[in-house]
């Protein structure tokens, strides 16, 4: 997905932003607004590539605190969709909350 362009759709008004239910109630879980969520659009960080369709991107709020949301765009549609949002685990991610902690093998 071209975050870029996705951006530029979104503020020249020719595509929607849209939270799906599953983001809102998962980010609520953690705390997250809508607005959070939007910031997190404009400003978040690629740190997986899904593909054509997605991102999982990386923005810390005002008040400190690591946040993921997981974006998707259909290339051709007027439609973003923010799929869900958290605050990463600690026992999941590293300390920089950009890269997943490996398993160890047991």
């Amino acid at each position: 997905m071209d975050l870029v362009r996705v951006r530029r759709l979104l503020a020249q008004g020719r595509a929607v932003l849209r939270f799906a239910d599953h983001a809102i109630i998962e980010g609520r879980k953690d705390g997250l607004t809508s607005e959070d969520l939007e910031e997190g659009v404009f400003r978040g960080e690629i740190i997986e590539d899904y593909g054509m369709r997605g991102l999982l991107l990386y923005f810390t709020r005002s008040d400190g605190i690591p946040c993921h949301i997981v974006l998707e765009y259909v290339p051709g549609t007027d439609k973003v969709s923010v799929v869900t949002a958290y605050v990463p685990d600690a026992k999941l991610w590293q300390s920089d909350w950009k890269k997943r902690k490996r398993r160890k093998r047991t």
